[in-house]
């Protein structure tokens, strides 16, 4: 049987679901290497890149992607092509309209795993900075809608603890989310959060959903 993963977000999402939706919710994460999974962690990766461009400095370079993606988004014929470029530009000019002006000096991703049993969850940030002379970590929601009540909260303790396993020292209020179509900013509890049992109890129920399915 295939070890069981999970990205920290499909665990704050199934552990955040209603009972009856869990299995379903499952489902969209349980096969990383799908085509579907695979097209939907790769969604925005051009506008990724224009934000992390944007904090070294490279304004030219930003502005030339956004009018690239409007130029191929005119010509393209294919409805879902065109909705994943103009949704690439929805995302950087969200971006920088709410968090541009922040001063983040961009350093080399991290690879963050947080093991429980026969699970292993993906703590990836999408964002690893400097700001004010500290390290922080942030995970970015580009999409249009919000994380649903409970799911930054479950993240940004994993990410926390996933960094520590992985010997980050980093303070719990230097993880953070950024929904960018809202422009809500949520950290990590700047005394700290509780004990990790939260985490282990959304691995576990994961585990169960997932071995007898």
């Amino acid at each position: 049987m295939a070890p069981a993963k999970i990205s920290m977000r499909g665990l704050a999402e199934v552990a955040s679901a209603k009972s009856s939706r869990k299995p379903s919710k499952l489902k969209q994460y349980k096969f990383p290497e799908s085509k579907e999974s695979v097209g939907r962690s790769n969604y925005y990766v051009k506008a990724l890149s224009a934000i992390r461009r944007h904090h070294r400095g490279q304004s030219d370079v930003v502005t030339s992607v956004l009018q690239s993606l409007m130029l191929q988004a005119a010509g393209e014929t294919d409805l879902r092509k065109k909705a994943k470029l103009l949704n690439n530009h929805r995302a950087i000019v969200d971006y920088l309209k709410n968090f541009g002006n922040r001063r983040l000096a961009i350093k080399p991703g991290k690879s963050l795993y947080y093991l429980y049993k026969d699970l292993t969850v993906s703590a990836h940030p999408d964002l690893v900075a400097e700001e004010d002379g500290s390290l922080i970590l942030i995970k970015l929601n580009l999409g249009k809608e919000d994380y649903g009540g409970g799911v930054c909260g479950l993240m940004l303790h994993t990410l926390y603890e996933a960094a520590h396993i992985n010997g980050l020292q980093i303070k719990p209020n230097r993880v953070e989310c950024l929904q960018t179509s809202s422009g809500s900013r949520i950290a990590g509890p700047k005394r700290g959060f509780s004990n990790k049992s939260s985490v282990d109890n959304a691995c576990q129920e994961v585990l169960s959903l997932w071995f007898a399915a």
